[in-house]
């Protein structure tokens, strides 16, 4: 961890930092060791070289400090300015210049490569025309050191910037995230060893220089954070990160921003000095002769993507080979369909066609003018495919030996599908062939099976003629025996009636018989009227009277039939005094409340019977809930058919015949109403009904 402390604290430390004498080739061996360490993890050649460029000036600055401290270790003397660790130490800026200059940090295209060049150009004649403005020119003018050493310690100073230009330009491109936090620790090496030349440059023109000063503090630190730098793993900065966009932007007007500033502080010296520096104004024409030639290169290289990614893009295979074949670009679809490795030996066009005619020739051919045809490339696991070739040559209007760019279509899946289709075609011919015969057979087989069918119609229609007939007899006799059955059940009936009104002195048990008799007569009537009505519905001649009818009335009337029961009290009716009339038939809906009831009392001999009635819409609701075993689920739409019932044994408790459900719902929906049953929480059957509105 780097400790902030002034500058001329560190250059008059030397007692308390003679310590670190021997501590600055470690630190620096152990970066150089982490370098090395480094580069091997890397990714690809250009981040691997960059390391171990960046390793390598690290090595000569370990040795230059050995060779520093060598005359004050063997001999007490102070180390001469300039020397052989000096010429090490250049050495070593030259190989860490070299790795920041070479790490890969835009597109490897070349454009991309010239644009990068000219941008680290720039970003050095910016750095050194400063450093002269600023720095070197008033040392050399004041002479307050011998001018060897000030020269060499001046330029590393120089060299010092020009580290910290370079790193700049690689910061803004690695965006934000983990990845910015290595190339953070190396600018703070880089800013460590400044300060630590810095002191150097002080030490030396106030004095004597002696190894242990302050300077060691500064490169020390600036080695362990270059340690720090090495950890993760090696960042490629052309990987898309978090705020990588807004850097690229910032690096981008980054050589702008250095050949204004060049321009300005020369007009700025100019103006205060009273005479023009000529290495200044050279500096400041040398930017803006790069920045026009930066912008050209900019806009070649805007143009050069967009044909490019048109034919990166591009789902034909297409190159541009030597007029002997060699390839010299291909584009991603035909590495990826002649199986090359991206960034490898591409090989030449000859060892892929496969084709009658020679290689050559076609060549010569394409050279020529043009040439297309149909061929065969061989991937590289040996399988073939075939394609649709298009050469053309390409001259160059500067002199220069023409190329010849070819576009190759795949025909693999076109292929396949004519195989298809022709295959599909035979198949067809074969099924016209087999579908006219079978066509000739089915017209034979048709004309007999038509007049079969015509037969079976006519006696159908005979038969339907007879079953209408046999209906409409059975209906009229259905009505003429009811009919005939009503007027001595209603004589036997009376006569009953007026016999136990008349005697009553009559035995007990002649008394009960009589009126067993009695309900019989009145069970018997019930079936003979509900037979009737149902005759009278299917046949479609029900009088129906529709009228708009209180409910609360005809239920009324309904509880009043089984007023001479003697669990009458078991029949409750809530039908609410303001509810609206509804517009049915009276007779036709008292006869569907009484069946509904009827049912009621037979089938749920205890318990409560409950009428009542809501209004929901457009229609009237009839709720008829009663305690009984309830109807199953399976059994809830059959009980509506006719003569079905739940119990059909023939020893059963309660007698009925099926009708009441059925002619109950088939008067309702002549009225334009209907019923179901619903479920309910509690036990026992849950009937409802509905009618209009009046």
């Amino acid at each position: 961890m780097l400790l902030p402390v002034s500058l001329a604290a560190l250059a008059g430390s030397v007692a308390w930092s003679r310590p670190l004498v021997g501590a600055l080739p470690v630190a620096r061996g152990l970066a150089t060791f982490a370098a090395l360490r480094l580069s091997r993890r890397a990714p690809d050649f250009a981040l691997r070289r960059a390391w171990r460029l960046l390793a390598v000036g690290m090595l000569l600055w370990t040795v230059a400090d050995l060779l520093y401290l060598a005359p004050w270790v063997l001999t007490g003397a102070a180390y001469r300015i300039p020397g052989p660790a000096d010429l090490l130490r250049l050495a070593g800026y030259l190989g860490m210049l070299g790795g920041l200059a070479l790490y890969p940090a835009l597109a490897p295209e070349r454009f991309g490569r010239l644009r990068a060049g000219m941008d680290i150009a720039m970003a050095l004649v910016a750095v050194f025309a400063l450093a002269w403005l600023v720095l070197l020119r008033p040392l050399f003018e004041l002479q307050v050191a011998p001018m060897a050493p000030t020269f060499w310690l001046s330029g590393v100073l120089v060299l010092d910037l020009m580290l910290l230009a370079l790193w700049l330009r690689l910061f803004l491109l690695v965006g934000h995230g983990q990845g910015r936090r290595p190339f953070l620790a190396m600018g703070l090496a880089w800013a460590a060893v400044f300060v630590g030349d810095m002191i150097h440059v002080f030490q030396v023109v106030q004095g004597p220089w002696q190894p242990g000063a302050g300077m060691e503090v500064a490169w020390t630190a600036g080695a362990l954070a270059f340690i720090r730098g090495t950890a993760g793993r090696p960042i490629a900065l052309g990987e898309e990160t978090r705020g990588a966009r807004l850097g690229r932007r910032l690096e981008a007007v980054l050589p702008i921003a250095y050949a204004y500033l060049v321009l300005g502080y020369t007009v700025l010296d100019w103006s205060l000095r009273g005479q023009m520096d000529w290495f200044g104004l050279a500096g400041s024409v040398a930017m803006g002769v790069l920045l026009v030639a930066r912008q050209g290169v900019i806009a070649g290289q805007m143009e050069m993507r967009q044909f490019a990614a048109l034919v990166n893009v591009s789902a034909d295979l297409a190159f541009i080979c030597e007029p002997d074949g060699a390839f010299r670009l291909v584009n991603p679809a035909m590495q990826r369909a002649l199986g090359l490795r991206e960034g490898g030996r591409q090989g030449s066009l000859g060892s892929f066609l496969v084709t009658e005619e020679p290689v050559q020739a076609i060549l010569e051919r394409a050279m020529e003018d043009e040439w297309q045809g149909e061929v065969n490339l061989r991937r590289s696991d040996g399988t073939t495919f075939p394609v649709a070739l298009s050469l053309r040559p390409v001259r160059d209007g500067r002199g220069g030996h023409p190329l010849i760019v070819g576009t190759a279509h795949d025909l693999t899946s076109l292929k396949a599908r004519e195989q298809e289709l022709r295959a599909a075609l035979a198949e067809v011919a074969a099924a016209r062939r087999d579908l006219e015969a079978l066509n000739q057979s089915l017209e034979r087989k048709v004309e007999e099976r038509t007049q079969e069918l015509q037969q079976t119609v006519a006696h159908l229609e005979q038969l339907n003629e007879q079953l209408q007939e046999l209906d409409r007899l059975k209906s009229e006799f259905v009505a003429l025996v009811s009919h005939e059955l009503r007027a001595p059940l209603t004589n036997i009936r009376t006569g009953i009636e007026l016999l136990l009104q008349a005697h009553e002195d009559l035995a007990p048990p002649v008394a009960e018989t009589l009126r067993l008799i009695q309900d019989e007569t009145l069970r018997l009537s019930s079936f003979v009227e509900s037979i009737l009505d149902l005759s009278a519905l299917e046949a479609g001649r029900f009088p129906l009277c529709m009228e708009p009818l209180d409910l609360g009335e005809v239920a009324a009337a309904a509880q009043e039939r089984f007023a001479g029961r003697p669990d009458r009290r078991r029949l409750r009716v809530q039908v609410p005094p303001g509810l609206p009339r509804v517009l049915a038939d009276a007779r036709a809906l008292g006869s569907v409340l009484f069946h509904l009831l009827d049912n009621a009392f037979k089938y749920a001999p205890e318990g409560e019977i409950l009428v009542t009635a809501h209004e929901e819409g457009e229609r009237v609701l009839v709720h008829v809930c009663d305690q009984g075993p309830g109807i199953p689920a399976r059994e809830r739409e059959r009980v509506f058919d006719m003569f079905h019932r739940l119990d059909s044994r023939d020893a059963r408790e309660v007698y009925g015949y099926g009708l009441g459900l059925h002619l109950a719902r088939r008067m309702l929906e002549a009225m334009g109403g209907g019923i179901r049953v619903e479920t309910a929480d509690e036990p026992g059957a849950h009937l409802v009904l509905w009618l209009q509105r009046a």
